[in-house]
């Protein structure tokens, strides 16, 4: 488990399919990313990229956990309160780096 509460290979495969589906970001926030998840809090997730609705099918039919996840299209309107919190809480787990 990482300190998130996720096992290597859940975070691996939310990676995988982030750089498979070409998304700019992917960010964790939520009670995991702050450390008050229980074993059965769900995986809340920021996506960044125009794929999201490809990414969310991967994501809910080939990871390999028994978690929910909640998704948020930051391409799509999203309050100033939640966008605000993400920053401010969020931890990335995935970003291209452009040079």
């Amino acid at each position: 488990m990482d300190a998130y509460g996720l096992r290597e290979e859940v975070t691996a495969f939310i990676v995988e399919q982030a750089r498979e589906c070409g998304l700019a970001k992917v960010v964790l926030f939520g009670s995991r990313a702050c450390g008050r998840f229980s074993e059965k809090s769900d995986i809340d997730l920021a996506v960044y990229g125009a794929s999201f609705d490809r990414y969310v099918g991967l994501l809910e039919e080939g990871c390999p956990t028994l978690l929910t996840f909640d998704f948020i299209d930051m391409s799509q309107e999203v309050g100033e309160g939640l966008r605000n919190r993400i920053a401010q809480e969020g931890v990335v787990l995935y970003e291209v780096c452009e040079l």
